[in-house]
């Protein structure tokens, strides 16, 4: 969910964007140009995507695949890791040679969208099918009445559990359907008391933020993302639960978590791979990475509080989207890709869920006997929160989206060492975005 090659701190923290869907890219005005050709009479059209080299060479796989079945077509695959990626895509953007096809995310899309540089797929709607897949996975790419991306894959974040490391403590497994903040807190401090055990890895992302808002009837944006959508109060409350949670020994010193995220560790050298956790919050796509590096079968929980809240935390959404180029010289080619990468269950077969759970239900439908026991655990627990039927996310604000992750990593940091209080620290935490709008 979660879908990526290894990160650095910064890059790691900017993609917790399935979060929360609070950065943004400002780019650069300009229009897409002339990114294609032929070649050997056969249309040529440009692929961009980021990740880590598994994808790349899945993907360069799944386009094997398409250029058999469309013989009059040549895909020029153009790939990087996330940092290199949206540098060289804001530079093609300013010089007018945006690729056909591309791999896109919020809120770095909405700057494209706005700028006139992404393709209303609505126009091709006649090549690109788009009924099969849920409106909730492309709420956040429809703006203004166009359609500017078609989902990747679903994915969602979540409590990933190591049910071993429960029974060592001898704490039973919490039911996620009733288990409050409070008793996150209180399961995290019993599983402490083991030797070589801490209950949870110390929350540094907002993983667990945008339910906490969700649960509380707010969210990071008003729906229209104008405005911030959240209340001082409720960031403050978050915080105060934070503390309580560090206070009670049930998580790692705040030391220690900010020397492993300094570190650049992903989730395979974690607490919870090493066996000295028993929780971490996670992307649920990462789920086949920690039992892999862990050896272990892990459990996905829901985030606590979503019984009695006002409304539903939990939420899925799009990872990973794919647009096309306003200014392609090839509209029906590029729409005939995009159909193959979200509605063909070939495509699926390749790559599973590495860019999401499949929207399309017919092509996951197709590939569930190929699924592995934590890709079937993963497509499972997406079930269970679209069973919840939690709202839509709000798109976010494109001008502030920017700033939040690191004005909120850098104020939860000095909540965590005490140089700030939950409430100041939620004061300059709406301040500094608000300064951004």
């Amino acid at each position: 969910m979660n879908h990526s090659s290894r990160l650095s701190r910064r890059s790691r923290l900017r993609a917790v964007g399935l979060t929360c869907s609070v950065f943004a890219l400002a780019l650069t005005a300009g229009c897409a140009g002339d990114s294609s050709g032929s070649n050997g009479g056969k249309t040529v059209i440009r692929f961009n995507w980021w990740g880590s080299d598994s994808r790349h060479e899945m993907t360069k796989q799944m386009i094997a695949v398409f250029e058999k079945e469309h013989p009059n077509i040549d895909v020029q695959p153009e790939y990087s890791n996330w940092d290199d990626y949206w540098k060289k895509l804001s530079t093609s953007a300013a010089a007018s040679d945006m690729p056909d096809v591309l791999q896109i995310t919020d809120p770095f899309m909405y700057s494209y969208i706005d700028n006139g540089q992404l393709m209303d797929l609505k126009k091709v709607k006649d090549v690109l099918h788009t009924d099969k897949l849920p409106a909730n996975s492309m709420a956040m790419t429809t703006v203004k009445g166009g359609l500017y991306g078609v989902p990747a894959g679903d994915s969602a974040f979540g409590i990933a559990a190591d049910p071993a490391a429960f029974k060592k403590a001898g704490v039973p497994m919490p039911d996620d359907t009733k288990w409050s903040w409070d008793d996150y807190v209180k399961v995290s401090k019993a599983i402490s008391k083991t030797k070589g055990l801490v209950g949870t890895v110390m929350p540094l992302y907002p993983n667990d933020l945008g339910p906490w808002l969700r649960q509380h009837g707010e969210d990071y944006w008003t729906e229209d993302g104008s405005q911030i959508g959240f209340t001082e109060g409720t960031m403050a409350a978050y915080w105060e639960w934070v503390v309580k949670l560090r206070d009670s020994g049930g998580t790692t010193s705040a030391d220690a978590a900010v020397e492993a995220l300094s570190s650049g560790a992903g989730v395979e050298q974690s607490l919870v791979a090493q066996h000295k956790a028993a929780m971490t919050d996670v992307s649920v796509t990462q789920l086949g990475a920690l039992e892999g590096a862990s050896g272990r079968a892990a459990k996905l929980l829901l985030f606590p509080g979503e019984k009695g809240a006002s409304q539903v935390g939990a939420y899925t959404k799009p990872g990973i989207f794919f647009g096309a180029s306003a200014r392609t010289e090839h509209p029906k080619e590029a729409a005939e890709l995009l159909d193959f990468l979200v509605n063909s269950p070939e495509a699926a077969k390749i790559q599973k869920f590495d860019r999401g759970v499949p929207n399309n239900p017919d092509v996951l439908k197709a590939i569930t006997p190929e699924l592995s026991p934590a890709e079937k655990r993963i497509a499972d627990y997406l079930g269970r929160v679209n069973a919840l039927k939690p709202t839509a996310l709000h798109i976010p604000n494109a001008k502030a989206g920017p700033a939040v992750p690191e004005i909120f990593q850098r104020l939860n940091e000095d909540v965590l060492f005490n140089r700030l209080s939950p409430k100041a620290a939620a004061e300059k935490f709406i301040s500094e975005i608000k300064s951004q709008l």
